[in-house]
């Protein structure tokens, strides 16, 4: 019987570094519905982020459903991740041919 979304994300929270390339079909085979909560799991563990950034960008490639939400996904994470989990996300959407979002300046207040 196949494990729900939710239980497969749980056992990748809980797995060892060795242990996580197991998960990665049955977790990729859940397609769209995979990248939101995949997303979180990294911005809350930061261990799992290099490896998530690699599983959204395995499924932009095989699903072209995917591609654009896997890509808001990787953007997210560059903006609200850590150094390690930002670079794989860099790099991953550079794969993918897509630019990496850019800094944005904050406006400077006018001066009364």
């Amino acid at each position: 019987m196949a494990k729900s979304l939710t239980t497969l994300l749980s056992d990748l929270a809980e797995s060892a570094p060795a242990d996580r390339i197991e998960l990665r079909e049955p977790i990729l085979s859940h397609g769209v519905e995979a990248i939101g909560p995949l997303a979180e799991l990294a911005k809350s563990n930061p261990d799992l982020g290099p490896a998530v950034t690699a599983w959204l960008e395995v499924l932009a490639r095989r699903h072209e459903d995917a591609r654009r939400p896997a890509v808001a996904a990787l953007r997210g994470l560059i903006a609200k991740s850590g150094d390690e989990t930002k670079r794989h996300a860099t790099e991953a959407l550079g794969r993918l041919g897509v630019a990496a979002p850019t800094r944005s300046r904050r406006p400077v207040a006018a001066k009364v």
